[in-house]
């Protein structure tokens, strides 16, 4: 009866949640054809990057006095000014002499984002019994990459029937749907108590931001890794379906199985899941330069990236109590963020210096040091 129960707090959180997580999966895209062909392709990509700094700030945020003004705004506030902020990135991108107004909105929504994410996700824990918490983080995870992988298509449908020039006002109006699906904010207080605070010396922020540099390093390096190593520039796109039908099936396995390693504490498992797509992304430069080869190693390193975003807000929970939920669940995502950017800052950095299979091994070799020091210290800190 608990089970079945648990099941339908899910299912109704998915709605709002689906209805969050498509906006901030269109955006990005959107926004570049939009921008990209109203304007000019440089300014868009400004565009693009403000969403990720506004992600990153959030980090700032949570560390400093200002979240203790985050913490008085509900989920539902927060996501209804993300809508609000979303709507204002359309209006600038429609309106030429407004066009400016984007890069502020873009920094804004990067940031509601996270906040947004984090708050959603507290609500859901708090509704949940917590002996259903593992698995249904670890379900969600794969209806996270569900809403991914239907955000392109989504596009694409659109552009072709539509064009490109309305192309914001589709995820502005999910937006604006997800606070009214919501329902009403849960009572367990969201204002931290007074010097609470979320610790940034958490290893789980290392850990975040470890899968973070790995999974932003295969994004940024696929289409050379096709054109250079294996000479198909079309197989690009087919790598990351393949790498995204991994990550669905892995999540669904391990949302079956994931209650029988629930002995191993949360922070080992993603370290050891860190380990093996250092491995897969080493691989992938170095394998046997043919489509099957690189097909087959990245279906196996997305099926580890599920179970990762499951498992890094799992492990939210058991670090911080209930009130603290939100600004940790923030935290996970924008310490992700701060890996993804850094690795593609790294990539462009690095890209003149050493060769394509040398820049995936120093990444591979950087997020293993992450995750084999994570395994020391929890090592030293066992009593006796």
């Amino acid at each position: 009866m608990i089970a079945s129960n648990d099941r339908s707090i899910y299912l109704r959180w998915l709605i709002p949640a689906t209805s969050f997580r498509l906006p901030v999966a269109l955006i990005p895209l959107a926004i570049e054809y939009v921008i990209g062909t109203g304007a000019n392709f440089r300014f868009a990509s400004l565009v693009v990057g403000a969403l990720a700094v506004g992600e990153l700030s959030v980090v700032g945020i949570v560390a400093t006095r200002l979240d203790n003004y985050s913490a008085h705004l509900r989920a539902r506030s927060t996501l209804t000014l993300l809508a609000l902020v979303d709507v204002a990135l359309v209006v600038a991108s429609l309106v030429h002499a407004l066009l400016w107004l984007s890069l502020p909105a873009a920094l804004l929504s990067g940031a509601l984002t996270a906040l947004g994410s984090g708050k959603l996700r507290q609500t859901l824990t708090h509704r949940l019994q917590p002996a259903s918490l593992q698995r249904y983080l670890s379900w969600d995870a794969v209806a996270l990459e569900g809403a991914y992988l239907l955000a392109p298509l989504l596009i694409s449908i659109q552009v072709m029937l539509l064009g490109t020039h309305e192309l914001l006002i589709t995820p502005a109006i999910l937006a604006l749907i997800c606070p009214l699906l919501l329902g009403p904010d849960s009572k367990l207080g969201t204002k931290p108590a007074r010097g609470a605070r979320v610790t940034l010396r958490s290893w789980l922020w290392a850990l975040s931001a470890a899968e973070g540099i790995v999974e932003g390093m295969v994004v940024v390096s696929i289409v050379p890794i096709s054109t250079q190593l294996i000479h198909k520039t079309a197989f690009a796109a087919l790598a990351m379906a393949l790498l995204s039908v991994g990550s669905i099936l892995g999540g669904v396995l391990y949302s079956h199985h994931a209650t029988r390693s629930a002995n191993v504490e949360p922070l080992k498992r993603i370290a050891l899941f860190l380990l093996a797509l250092s491995v897969c992304l080493v691989a992938s430069g170095l394998v046997d330069h043919s489509e099957l080869a690189l097909g087959v190693t990245l279906f196996v390193f997305g099926g580890f990236i599920a179970p990762l975003n499951g498992l890094r807000s799992y492990a939210a929970t058991h670090r911080f109590e209930p009130r603290l939920h939100a600004p940790a669940f923030s935290m996970v995502y924008s310490s992700y963020s701060v890996g993804s950017v850094s690795a593609a800052i790294s990539f462009a950095v690095l890209d003149r210096l050493l060769t394509l299979s040398e820049i995936l091994l120093a990444a591979s070799v950087a997020t293993a040091i992450i995750a084999t020091a994570y395994g020391i210290a929890s090592i030293r800190q066992r009593p006796g």
